[in-house]
């Protein structure tokens, strides 16, 4: 298509891909949920953040995947803005406003416990809707 008539397929089909999944997934161990997810330590934010500069443009929410005793998304964030951190040495995910409890814990179910390890990349409709990792389409 691209020799024919000028046009990138798989640039466009990426496009479509990231404006469908709005919303980025990471996992958290210990007390940095609470920390800084849950913004006990201010301003509200998140990282490190490791996303696709290609998909960053088109991400709304973040949620996080918080390890044992928890095993499960939680909670979910409107985001701000995406910005690097010279002090942090990484890209910082702030808020707007604060985290919301998710209407269902999303537990892994049949998934492995490193599963969200990684980023990952799925709608907030499906995460409002899901309780088990099994029910999230990712892309």
């Amino acid at each position: 298509m691209y020799d024919e008539h000028g046009i990138n397929v798989d640039a466009l089909l990426e496009e479509k891909k990231s404006e469908k999944y709005d919303t980025v997934i990471f996992s958290s161990s210990g007390r940095g949920f609470e920390e800084t997810f849950l913004g006990e330590n201010k301003p509200t934010c998140w990282y490190p953040c490791k996303v696709s500069e290609n998909r960053e443009h088109n991400l709304k929410y973040i949620a996080i995947y918080r390890e044992r005793p928890v095993s499960a998304i939680t909670h979910y964030a409107k985001i701000k803005e995406f910005k690097y951190d010279q002090e942090k040495n990484c890209k910082v995910c702030y808020f707007e406003g604060t985290p919301i409890e998710l209407p269902n814990k999303i537990k892994l179910e049949g998934k492995d416990s490193c599963f969200f390890v990684g980023t990952k990349y799925t709608s907030l409709e499906y995460l409002l809707n899901a309780t088990k990792a099994d029910e999230i389409s990712f892309g």
